[in-house]
């Protein structure tokens, strides 16, 4: 009977921990990495370069936060910290929506509106794995991840795609101001689905969650191995989605409604991945879809690299291409977290796993951030020609991004053993 009740509570856990992440990704995912903050950014007058410097705020100030941020977790509870934050983090957002309001200042405050919000972030992400720890069986992780991350994706996708659908070929910033605070709406559904979860686990806090339990993560080897593995993988592929996104705005001058469907195709693939990477797994083993996932990358940015016509054909290409992109992008999310949550140590696990995401939040946000780097100095690359053909700075960061995949798969096969 106790056995019988102890499930009834998992699966309600579950089952509050999924609805919970499909508002809180929502949210996210529309103010920091879609088309809208993309067209939203644009119109208060950011050029290409500070839009994907936006886009890299969120993971670059988790992979900096991330290991203070749980240790504060161990001290007042992974529970409290991921209430907090994200009841802190909706509060900025309604602040980002009115950036429009502030005229001139109007790029500045979203800018730091969403560093802000990317803060309250880190500290849910410190919070939310051990809190998912709490009532997670070791059998069910990666079932689960790709559940939760499946209907969190379908919802993203549904939400983006009836956007494009709504806004017109060139909404103003009335209407994108609206869709945010729509978002903003649903992000709020995050903390209350949170207060839901059951407590499970009422295991004092981590004893050695300490600045000092910090070198017991570093000394844990198949951690560190497999976390620079990812990091590395997430440097060399994680920019391109929004990078081409701005290259079908700037160069092949592609209406704002397409670009949405685009970036909506983009979120499709990744919930076909989180639906098919167990299937994936069970058929071909984790390093083989790590093996899948380098190849496929590689094509993407290759075929992004010599695509120059700008017919209708084209957009049904590129938003094929990435699809099939954040699909193992999503694939490797998953076999990402259950990973590590194999190889973290259990005396030392908050920690181990706060280490784990600062080497995976920080290469996705260095990705993004070299890019937008190398997208704002372009004098040096402008001119280039192989023979007639013309290379733009977007296809010289593509031709990065298949060069540095193709290094990570000969450099870092150790990490996914």
């Amino acid at each position: 009977m106790k056995t019988t009740t102890n499930q009834s509570i998992r699966q309600s856990a579950e089952r509050n921990a999924i609805l919970s992440s499909c508002c809180g990704v929502l949210g996210e995912v529309t103010l920091t990495d879609s088309a809208v903050i993309l067209l939203f950014a644009g119109i208060l007058g950011a050029k290409a370069w500070l839009s994907l410097l936006i886009t890299s705020l969120l993971p670059l100030v988790n992979g900096l936060c991330i290991i203070p941020m749980a240790i504060m977790a161990a001290r007042v509870s992974a529970r409290k910290l991921a209430l907090g934050s994200s009841a802190l983090a909706g509060i900025v957002y309604f602040a980002a929506l009115l950036s429009p309001w502030f005229g001139g200042a109007g790029t500045a405050i979203l800018v730091s509106a969403i560093f802000f919000f990317a803060i309250f972030i880190s500290g849910f992400v410190a919070g939310w794995f051990p809190l998912l720890d709490t009532f997670l069986a070791r059998e069910r992780r990666i079932a689960f991840f790709a559940q939760m991350r499946f209907w969190h994706q379908l919802t993203s996708v549904a939400f983006l795609f009836i956007v494009g659908l709504l806004i017109g070929t060139h909404p103003p910033v009335e209407t994108l101001q609206a869709v945010l605070f729509v978002a903003a709406l649903i992000f709020i559904g995050r903390a209350l689905f949170i207060a839901r979860i059951p407590i499970l686990d009422t295991r004092p806090n981590d004893a050695k969650c300490s600045w000092h339990g910090l070198s017991s993560a570093l000394a844990n080897r198949p951690l560190v191995c497999f976390a620079r593995y990812v990091f590395a993988l997430n440097l060399a592929a994680y920019c391109v989605v929004p990078l081409t996104l701005l290259y079908l705005k700037d160069q092949f001058h592609t209406s704002d409604n397409m670009i949405v469907m685009v970036s909506a195709a983009a979120l499709a693939g990744m919930f076909l991945g989180y639906a098919g990477v167990g299937r994936m797994v069970s058929r071909w083993g984790i390093n083989r879809v790590f093996q899948l996932a380098h190849i496929t990358f590689t094509l993407v940015c290759m075929i992004l690299f010599f695509i120059k016509d700008d017919g209708t054909y084209v957009l049904f290409l590129i938003a094929a291409l990435l699809l099939l992109h954040s699909f193992f992008i999503a694939a490797v999310s998953v076999l990402s977290s259950s990973g590590m949550l194999t190889r973290a140590d259990a005396k030392n696990k908050t920690l181990d796993m706060a280490l784990f995401g600062a080497f995976f939040y920080g290469g996705q946000g260095l990705s993004r951030l070299i890019s937008s780097v190398l997208m704002k100095d372009d004098r040096a690359i402008a001119c280039w020609h192989l023979g007639e053909f013309a290379i733009c700075r977007y296809q010289f960061v593509f031709l990065l991004c298949a060069v540095s995949v193709t290094l990570t798969a000969l450099f870092f096969k150790k990490g996914i053993i």
